[in-house]
């Protein structure tokens, strides 16, 4: 068995760099366009949409979807001749087809969910520097934000297991929703971080529900691909978001007759958000309460008597601190970065941000195939690996152009690893821990990101971004590697135990016939 793991490896390195030359065949075939860098981006947002962004955008974007084919055309090759002894992957219509309604239900909420979170992505952080808020006051915002949403994450883990997934959802949209249309009507400071802690107590529910339910609403062989078409539309809905949100200021400076650069285009761009928040709400309510094993009581889970797998849960929540942390660095100020470093205008930041989301949502669409054939911990660690130079080039690359090629191809390959990460966190638990594990993990994650959106905040207006993006790449390469240390020997062990029959991929047992195996192999290792 260890010389089968090993041996796969190779291809899955070939694979990667096809990744990397179908974004150089994108740089190159761009290059000329390098000599029209001397256009001004610091011109008035009214400009509207910058055509040559939009370009290079859409070069780029090309370009990965050819590096994308060629990536699963290679690993396809692979698996053909797999399927002859009976490891034969279903596709994604396959998939579909034997979805669960509940599950289909659930996509269909995907694809709204981020058209408002879209638009904030662009100009949240923007509407704050336009209000007058130092940067500084900008990452205090996201420690409030995030630290709230860590620290509720586990309570609101042991609420969706004792009382719900569903309603869990319902409650923490009306209270995120209260929240952030409440901050974006008041100037005091003290106010507005106390409504970034609502809001953020409310988002929590979101994290630790969605993986869940998705594990209890679809077979092991389907796992694969559920969750890489629910993270591939809540891109997909992202990328309708971000490249709204940049002309939603434009619109709305036209409608009141204000200068779209102010802070009150802004505001209203932000406002127009949260109706299409609550309406991606509607397919949920639609959703039959799906069979599970009887949750454990309330005492049980507070006391974490449900918990037996504590290794395995122990090790995710350490990864999800340090990649929460890196996110915090970078991610949080993206919109900052372009438009204070490169002179972005709104258009410009909401078609590069809009682009790489659907460059994401492309690539999620990878991560089955290679799942399937190399494993998730193994395609986490090449994958999440890769994106480490683009970041790095991020903050010393001066061509607004080149940056544009960069950043979309960090975010398709990052991207990848996405979906993998939440399900394999889920993989080795059993039903009634997975609230408590994601509870866990995203507590993590958000209390990392709150400290490096802190951090970030203060750094930013004395060093500029270097040092944040080189602490993020190292905060995104050591638990890339980790993710293979930990968890490629448990799916290896888990791929042997499982039964071969013909026409289905062998799949990680269900969590709760492999408990008593998985958690002394976690505290094993």
């Amino acid at each position: 068995m260890g010389a089968r793991v090993t041996g796969r490896i190779s291809p899955l390195l070939v694979t990667s760099r096809a990744v990397l030359l179908g974004t150089l065949a994108t740089a190159l075939t761009a290059a000329p366009a390098l000599a029209d860098e001397g256009h001004d981006h610091g011109a008035s947002a009214a400009a509207g949409l910058d055509p040559t962004t939009l370009l290079w955008a859409l070069l780029s974007l090309g370009g990965l979807l050819a590096a994308l084919v060629g990536v699963r055309a290679a690993v396809a090759s692979r698996m053909t001749s797999a399927a002859a002894t009976g490891e034969r992957p279903i596709g994604y219509l396959a998939a579909i087809r034997q979805f669960s309604r509940n599950a289909k239900l659930f996509l269909s909420y995907s694809l709204m969910a981020e058209l408002g979170t879209g638009i904030w992505s662009v100009l949240f952080n923007l509407y704050l520097l336009r209000a007058g808020y130092p940067i500084s006051f900008i990452g205090t915002f996201w420690l409030v934000n995030m630290l709230c949403h860590g620290i509720s994450a586990l309570p609101a883990g042991v609420i969706a297991d004792r009382y719900g997934r569903r309603r869990a959802f319902f409650i923490a949209t009306g209270v995120s929703l209260a929240a952030q249309g409440s901050l974006l009507f008041t100037v005091d400071p003290t106010m507005i971080l106390v409504l970034a802690g609502v809001a953020g107590f409310g988002e929590a529910f979101h994290g630790v529900t969605g993986a869940p339910f998705m594990m209890e609403n679809s077979e092991p062989r389907e796992r694969p691909h559920l969750f890489s078409l629910n993270s591939s539309f809540l891109q997909g809905s992202r990328f309708v978001g971000s490249f709204t949100g940049g002309l939603l200021p434009l619109a709305w400076a036209g409608l009141v007759g204000i200068p779209p650069v102010t802070p009150e285009a802004a505001r209203w761009a932000l406002v127009t958000g949260l109706p299409l928040t609550a309406i991606a709400l509607v397919p949920l309510a639609f959703m039959r309460t799906a069979e599970v094993e009887e949750p454990a009581s309330l005492k049980e889970i507070v006391l974490l008597r449900n918990v037996v797998n504590l290794g395995i849960i122990a090790r995710f929540t350490a990864l999800s601190l340090m990649v929460g942390t890196g996110f915090g660095l970078t991610v949080r100020f993206f919109n900052v970065f372009f438009e204070q470093v490169h002179s972005a205008t709104d258009s410009q930041i909401g078609t590069i941000l809009g682009f790489a989301a659907i460059a994401g949502a492309a690539s999620i669409l990878v991560a089955p195939v290679l799942a399937q054939q190399f494993g998730k911990a193994k395609s986490i660690f090449v994958t999440q690996s890769l994106s480490v130079p683009f970041l790095l080039a991020l903050a010393v690359v001066p061509s607004m152009q080149l940056i544009t090629v960069i950043f979309l191809a960090r975010g398709a390959i990052y991207s990848i690893a996405q979906p993998l990460r939440t399900q394999l966190s889920m993989e080795f638990i059993t039903s009634r821990e997975r609230g408590t594990a994601a509870g866990f993990t995203h507590a993590a994650f958000d209390m990392g990101g709150g400290v490096g959106a802190g951090v970030a905040g203060f750094l930013i207006g004395d060093t500029g971004f270097l040092i944040n993006f080189t602490a993020a790449a190292v905060l995104i390469a050591v638990p890339a590697y980790l993710y293979y240390a930990f968890f490629a020997p448990l799916e290896a062990r888990a791929r042997a135990q499982a039964p071969v029959t013909e026409g289905r991929t062998p799949a990680t047992p269900e969590p709760r016939m492999a408990t008593a195996s998985a958690g002394r192999a976690g505290e094993a290792n």
